[in-house]
């Protein structure tokens, strides 16, 4: 195989172990579709062992476990916090996974752990879970006031620590149900050093802090940070940008991967403008030749699309629009795939309509709520938790919608005419042909949601304004997942680049 100049400088570089300067990490910033996962098997292959493959994501790894050498393991990270936590830990924490799915209630905690008042209960509870799991996320070494949520100035800051802390411990007792976030945080306070000489972490730009912490404290080896700065889309959940953090550690290589091999000129074009309004100064390649279209997607019917290709994925901001979108390939007559629904979303909402009717169920997924009004006030105290996320299906578009969308269609994506999915789930994916939904678009003047979540995206003498990077990220990572065919349903967007293009 033919390399690229940067694949091949990258390679020399690995063969020279570093030119002979002492090397403890190396970044490489590799944009949209510039064959990340190939550079990290030659890498790898070009390694002495033991060494080791990190991912965030289960798919990633099955698909890269293949092509990595036989001295290479590759697993996620949570299954890295499992495997090297002590044997008799590992086995109950399993357990306590198995059974409760990594899941606890609110009502459970103010069951199991003392020192909860029992005014307001489960809203302390709700904000003392979310001060964990923001701890849990983090580097630091304990809980403190930095980690509280937005919460009313009725609580002290210093009590809400406290209960934070009392159920910390009982997960440490296993007295509650341990969750994903508890093990992985307790595993990086451990401070281990890890058996593998290199470390490959793949998709860096989603690295929380607690990883980043643990990875830097490495006494031994090479870790190789891979991924592109600008597909960072969950900050939201604790995530931070590795590269970054990686850049300001001593002895580190930094080089880039700017050439895609996914899309053509044009999806590359549009991708550098996105970038330009970030600061960056290199532009991305594209390979080959992909048509960018500007198409209305209004009526959100999928049909008029498939003129041209035999499959289409439908890209969108929400999963509401999702949704309207899959009752339109209903009326249409089309098949349709679900990108990450399944049996689990299916069991969730028949139990939530069960006890939305009174009925309860001791051993559905909903169990820990006796009672539909103790789902709502979880829902209230949590407002970004399941129990909230739940509700707001409820109200819009309904159970009944969701069930039907969600049962008509297709299990297997090969199976469907249209891939249906958010910008957030088609991050690492690509399609033949693209279709950019409306509810993509910047918006000629802020909206009033906009001016009231703070989080303006707009156009404005024809110059992209934004108050969050992330909303150019979302769109980076939207617009450069077609290989052949691009359809744009965001006329600013598609006006304000093709102006200055």
């Amino acid at each position: 195989m033919q390399l690229t100049q940067e694949q091949a400088r990258i390679l020399d570089f690995v063969r020279s172990a570093g030119n002979g300067q002492p090397v403890h990490h190396v970044l490489l910033h590799a944009y949209a579709g510039a064959g990340k996962s190939f550079i990290l098997s030659e890498i790898a292959r070009l390694l002495p062992g033991p060494g080791l493959y990190l991912a965030f994501n289960q798919a990633i790894v099955q698909d890269i476990r293949h092509k990595l050498p036989p001295h290479f393991k590759a697993m996620t990270t949570h299954q890295l916090a499992l495997e090297s936590l002590p044997t008799d830990i590992s086995r109950r924490v399993r357990a306590s996974l198995k059974q409760d799915r990594g899941r606890v209630s609110l009502p459970l905690i103010l069951e199991k752990v003392p020192g909860f008042p029992q005014k307001d209960g489960l809203a302390i509870a709700g904000i003392a879970m979310r001060t964990l799991s923001r701890f849990c996320g983090s580097g630091d070494l304990q809980i403190g006031p930095q980690h509280l949520p937005a919460m009313p100035h009725r609580w002290k800051k210093e009590d809400m620590v406290q209960h934070a802390g009392r159920i910390w411990d009982a997960m440490l007792n296993f007295q509650i149900p341990i969750t994903h976030d508890f093990y992985f945080k307790a595993w990086t306070l451990m401070q281990q050093p890890l058996p593998y000489f290199h470390r490959l972490v793949d998709e860096a730009q989603d690295t929380n802090p607690a990883l980043l912490g643990s990875l830097f404290h490495q006494p031994q080896g090479v870790t190789w940070w891979a991924g592109d700065p600008y597909q960072s889309i969950y900050s939201w959940r604790g995530a931070v940008d590795a590269l970054q953090h990686v850049g300001q550690q001593d002895h580190t290589h930094a080089d880039y991967l700017t050439r895609s091999f996914r899309f053509g000129d044009a999806p590359a074009d549009l991708a550098s403008r996105l970038l330009s309004t970030l600061g960056e100064k290199r532009p991305v390649q594209g390979t080959g030749q992909t048509e960018i279209t500007p198409a209305p997607t209004s009526s959100r019917n999928p049909r008029p699309f498939l003129r041209h290709f035999p499959t289409l994925a439908w890209i969108t901001f929400s999963n509401v629009t999702l949704l309207e979108v899959a009752v339109q390939c209903i009326e249409q007559g089309l098949s349709f795939h679900i990108v990450g629904q399944g049996r689990d979303e299916k069991s969730l909402i028949y139990a939530a309509m069960k006890l939305k009717s009174g009925k309860f169920d001791p051993k559905g997924p909903l169990s820990a709520y006796r009672q539909w009004s103790e789902l709502e006030e979880e829902a209230s105290s949590v407002p970004d938790g399941d129990a909230a996320k739940l509700l707001k299906l409820y109200r819009h578009p309904g159970f009944g919608a969701m069930l039907d969308a969600l049962n008509r269609g297709e299990n297997r994506e090969d199976q469907a005419q249209v891939i249906l999915t958010t910008a957030h789930r088609a991050k690492g994916r690509e399609w033949d042909c693209v279709v950019i939904d409306a509810d993509l678009d910047a918006s000629l003047e802020p909206t009033p949601a906009q001016v009231r979540k703070k989080r303006r995206f707009f156009i404005e003498e024809n110059h992209l304004r934004f108050d969050n990077r992330e909303d150019i990220h979302l769109r980076y990572v939207a617009f450069t997942r077609g290989r052949k065919r691009l359809y744009v349903g965001c006329p600013n967007l598609y006006h304000w680049w093709d102006k200055t293009a």
